[in-house]
């Protein structure tokens, strides 16, 4: 019944915080006169990721192939014709998803330790490619899950091989040119937020830092425990990231591929079969 709880307040509270960041990002946009048609679309993915994930979810469909599958992913970003000799994008013609963004949280949220060599190699390469793309935020985010998932699976001496490894790819990914310039709505939406009232603002930040520490509800829950913590990980560094560079703004700013990654990724963790933790 406990477990219960935790799941259901888990769930009321991610739900809660995500969309309200990302109805505030919207207001934001709107008052910066963006247009409709750009500004609307993060809470129609929010809406339609919420359904797909707890579809999918509920039916047990996110396991360990589902992290082989963000590995063909973000893989598949460096075959795409990229940005200035950027190579984060996946998509067709005007629909360009960042791949890190998008699967990652999955990625993190599907580790499990029956199967934690297949798991860990998908997340060598993975942390391979986004440091060659470059994509600093999502690695650093991404390293940090890592340290935390090798640690369950393998011991102290996972958790030192993912550390070093981790710090060996953020000091590639740091020498790779990135000549991509911000956009206001994207990576400086919190600033657009402050200028228009403090209020607006500060309470967008309060939003996104309840949706980063939601999966720390179920630290009690032994089998999530540790993908818990590695996904509230991935979610606070990649959140605090356009504090230090101009780097994108998960669910406030502007961004399909981080409203449905963050979702999803929620999902994978705290949706179980059978069950309703919505109620």
């Amino acid at each position: 019944m406990r477990q219960d709880r935790s799941h259901s307040l888990a769930i009321r509270a991610f739900g809660a915080g995500s969309l309200l960041a990302i109805l505030l990002g919207a207001a934001a946009m709107a008052l910066a006169d963006i247009p409709l048609s750009i500004w609307i679309r993060n809470p129609v993915a929010w809406l339609a990721a919420a359904a797909v994930g707890i579809f999918i979810a509920s039916r047990g469909w996110f396991g360990v192939g589902a992290i082989v599958v963000a590995a063909i992913v973000i893989g598949l970003s460096l075959v795409s014709s990229g940005q200035e000799g950027v190579f984060r994008w996946v998509g067709a013609g005007p629909i360009q998803l960042n791949a890190a963004a998008l699967v990652l949280p999955v990625a993190i949220a599907a580790f499990a330790r029956a199967r934690a060599w297949i798991a860990a190699l998908s997340f060598v390469i993975i942390g391979a490619v986004i440091a060659h793309q470059p994509d600093i935020s999502q690695l650093a985010g991404f390293a940090i899950a890592s340290v935390i998932l090798f640690a369950f699976a393998f011991g102290w001496k996972g958790a030192l091989a993912a550390l070093i490894l981790g710090f060996a790819l953020l000091a590639y990914c740091l020498r790779q040119p990135d000549p991509l310039l911000p956009v206001a709505h994207v990576e400086g939406i919190l600033l657009l937020a402050f200028n228009q009232s403090p209020a607006l603002g500060i309470t967008m930040a309060a939003a996104q830092g309840l949706a980063v520490v939601s999966p720390m509800l179920l630290l009690r829950s032994g089998d999530l425990r540790w993908k818990a913590l590695a996904l509230s990980g991935y979610f606070g560094a990649t959140s605090l990231a356009p504090l230090l560079g101009a780097y994108p703004v998960p669910l406030a700013g502007y961004g399909l591929s981080f409203v449905i990654g963050w979702v999803l990724g929620f999902a994978a963790l705290a949706t179980r079969p059978k069950a309703n933790y919505l109620t």
